[in-house]
């Protein structure tokens, strides 16, 4: 779907930005040009479907490019960046792409190292040259049958509460997300600052949905508070996204952002008093947002709430989003009482990478066990009070 969503985005946004890091600046039309060449470079490297490709990049054009590119022939997308070298002991790639000074030598791996660092670009040009020798002045092959079992990306939980895990989303896990969160809809999609590294679920499986709205996505090689409030401010972006420790750093960093008319907490509960302060601070409303990185989707409060609803809970489900509160045994709970949290939608991941105890994960009846903690109250919101011990 990646392939056709790209072509799709050349052709209706062309010279609009799709990724821009400090002055390198990468349009819709470069992004389908770009992929299709690096496409023909790995399949004359020997790609093929199925096949892992392991993206240690930093955060930035090639990355997208590199992502697309494999999606185009089959391949699955690995992206570790550059701090989570150790993630490759995870995985068995076909082809680990890279910049110099990331990886230490490693014996028995195909690895290609891009000459992505040098001067800055204009801002209405990217230098081809930063891909090196991997890209090919030729059609890709061609594309391939519909399949939607097909695997496309490997995500990776926080290890927050534990060694991390690869998670596998194919085509049709990122239909859904795409659905989920574009429907029909094209050329409405506003300009974001990216809070996390592109290799997390956020941007990976909502890359579909950036490519159908033509959203511009602002991209840091190092989350910072001052970093990202001068992106904010020059770009005048509308809404700012970031968990509560990235947001309570821009709180604390001052200054005002004039042009916000929407706030986004997500990747772990904001404490009341963190959402009540961005309200007072900034004047828009505040919403709290909950997934697990196996869901794929999850639920969150909505501007026009109370504002009440964000400081408490993590709102409500979405439409094809099933939200169930669960004991150690397995059976359903009713409202306000505390168990575990499970979500199902069709966005639910394909299963771990390299792990055999898929099943403990799931529940018979498709739901995804997230190990947090929670209760449904009266009106339908999910409150969360911890993780399941």
């Amino acid at each position: 779907m990646l392939r056709l969503l790209a072509g799709a985005a050349a052709r209706t946004f062309g010279a609009r930005a799709a990724v821009v890091t400090g002055a390198t600046s990468l349009t819709f039309a470069d992004l389908d040009r770009l992929s299709d060449q690096v496409a023909a470079g790995l399949a004359h490297r020997g790609i093929r479907v199925g096949d892992v490709v392991v993206l240690a990049l930093p955060d930035g054009p090639e990355f997208v490019i590199c992502y697309v590119a494999a999606a185009k022939i089959g391949a699955v997308t690995a992206g570790i960046g550059t701090d989570r070298v150790e993630l490759l002991t995870m995985l068995e790639p076909a082809l680990v792409i890279t910049v110099p000074r990331v990886l230490p030598p490693l014996a028995g791996l195909d690895v290609v190292t891009l000459p992505v660092e040098g001067g800055g670009q204009p801002r209405d040009s990217y230098d081809p040259a930063r891909l090196g020798g991997l890209c090919r002045a030729e059609p890709p092959p061609p594309p391939f049958p519909p399949d939607p079992g097909r695997q496309v990306v490997i995500t990776f939980t926080s290890g927050r509460t534990g060694p991390p895990k690869g998670v596998l989303f194919g085509n049709r896990q990122l239909e859904a997300i795409r659905a989920h969160g574009a429907g029909d809809r094209w050329a409405t999609g506003d300009a974001r600052l990216v809070p996390h590294p592109l290799g997390r679920l956020g941007f990976v499986t909502r890359l579909p949905i950036f490519l159908q709205t033509g959203r511009t996505c602002h991209v840091l090689p190092a989350w910072s508070e001052d970093a990202a409030l001068r992106v904010l401010r020059e770009h005048r972006i509308s809404v700012l996204q970031g968990t509560p420790d990235q947001l309570a750093r821009i709180l604390a960093g001052g200054g005002d952002l004039p042009d916000l008319t929407l706030i986004l907490s997500s990747g772990a509960p904001a404490p009341p008093e963190l959402i009540r302060a961005l309200r007072a601070k900034y004047g828009v409303p505040v919403c709290n947002r909950y997934i697990c990185t196996e869901a794929g989707l999850g639920l969150g409060t909505r501007p026009d709430d109370p504002p009440e609803d964000a400081e408490v809970s993590v709102g409500r489900p979405r439409g094809g989003v099933d939200v169930s509160i669960r004991d150690a045994d397995g059976r359903l709970l009713p409202d306000d009482e505390e168990g575990e949290v499970l979500l199902r939608s069709d966005a639910v991941m394909s299963g771990y990478v390299g792990n055999n105890t898929d099943q403990a994960v799931f529940a018979r009846d498709g739901f995804v066990h997230t190990g947090d903690r929670g209760y449904i109250d009266g009106t339908g919101r999910l409150h969360l009070v911890g993780r399941v011990s």
